[in-house]
């Protein structure tokens, strides 16, 4: 008796939802739900310079630090005379060198010094043009 009970509630159940959804497709529909895109003058244009500025100084950190590792490891290297236990990244093994928590944060601090360098290079570059 049980089962039948279920199929009929279940029945009903989609009858009724399928009732109540065509009542609310027949409501007129929003315009859009998206928001309107931005116009080229709603803003600045030293806005947007700005904006190239982080998003060129951002995109070229991690690169940038690969190769100031990169760099800081081979300056090591050479500094030690050139010993195996002071082999640059590609050739180290679990007994090279463990750089400290100092020379760490000088590597990356380098290389965000370089990439906010690269960032003013890429703006004074498209300053540079837009005057011509």
């Amino acid at each position: 008796m049980r089962p039948t009970r279920l199929v009929v509630a279940a029945v009903l159940l989609s009858v009724s939802a399928s009732l109540a959804w065509s009542q609310s497709v027949s409501a007129p529909a929003a315009v859009s739900a998206l928001p309107e895109p931005y116009t080229r003058d709603e803003f600045p244009s030293w806005a947007h310079g700005l904006r190239r500025f982080e998003i060129v100084s951002l995109g070229a950190f991690p690169i940038i630090l690969f190769y100031t590792r990169f760099a800081f490891d081979l300056k090591r290297y050479a500094d030690n005379g050139f010993e195996g236990e002071f082999v640059p990244w590609p050739f180290k093994n679990e007994n090279s060198y463990e750089p400290s928590d100092a020379e760490q944060w000088r590597s990356v601090l380098t290389a965000a010094g370089v990439s906010v360098a690269f960032g003013a290079l890429d703006a004074f570059l498209v300053w540079r043009v837009r005057l011509e």
